[in-house]
């Protein structure tokens, strides 16, 4: 049996579910005041703060759907939240991290792309004035920005929503790839294995108490 390594449009969503279960309203408002709280707090400085060393850096081939800052700030996140090297898990230089997340994001629908994109501009510029660390993800030391992303899974809704949105992107891209399962002695999904149909995100079915008459 073949195995493939392409994401599915049910890991994308999965993927994206923490901003798709956001009101759409609540998220744009609170996108547009924190940008506005970041301009302002850093004043006359902020458009050379938002300039980094790795905006220059060029995307790889085959990258279709995510901008160059997306890119880049995958790139950042993956490094940052597989820190595989030294440990028997598969090295990320055998693993295409990032264009399994350019391929998921080609799967969503356009208005919850536009959403994920301002969620993932506003983690990665938040990062300026959040902390205090005076300049974007990208940019972080690892301690920085382990210490971030920290700081985000246990902040507000929204924050909490864009740590958990790029780490989910980041762990399904790496571990539904099969160059990742022989280390952790994983033979691939049963319902390959058994030939079972995908359902997609079936509701679990209506279960009713049951009374003591009907055992006895």
């Amino acid at each position: 049996m073949t195995r493939t390594t392409t994401p599915t449009p049910g890991a994308a969503r999965h993927a994206a579910a923490p901003v798709a279960s956001l009101s759409r309203r609540r998220f744009l408002r609170t996108t547009l005041i924190a940008g506005a709280g970041v301009a302002a707090l850093a004043g006359a400085g902020f458009a050379w703060l938002r300039r980094s060393p790795v905006d220059g850096l060029p995307v790889s081939e085959g990258i279709r759907h995510l901008t160059a800052p997306e890119y880049h700030l995958f790139q950042r996140a993956t490094a940052v939240l597989l820190p595989v090297q030294g440990t028997p898990l598969t090295p990320l230089s055998q693993v295409p991290v990032v264009q399994h997340i350019d391929h998921m994001i080609g799967l969503l629908p356009g208005h919850l792309r536009k959403q994920v994109g301002m969620g993932l501009t506003l983690f990665d510029n938040a990062a300026v004035v959040s902390g205090w660390h005076g300049r974007r993800f990208v940019d972080l030391e690892t301690a920085d920005a382990v210490q971030y992303f920290d700081d985000w899974s246990h902040g507000n809704t929204i924050q909490k929503a864009l740590a958990t949105l790029v780490k989910r992107f980041v762990y399904v891209a790496y571990w539904r790839d099969p160059a990742t399962w022989g280390p952790v002695e994983f033979d691939g999904p049963v319902s390959e294995k058994w030939g079972l149909a995908y359902l997609g995100n079936a509701p679990l079915p209506d279960q009713q108490p049951v009374s003591r008459e009907a055992v006895q």
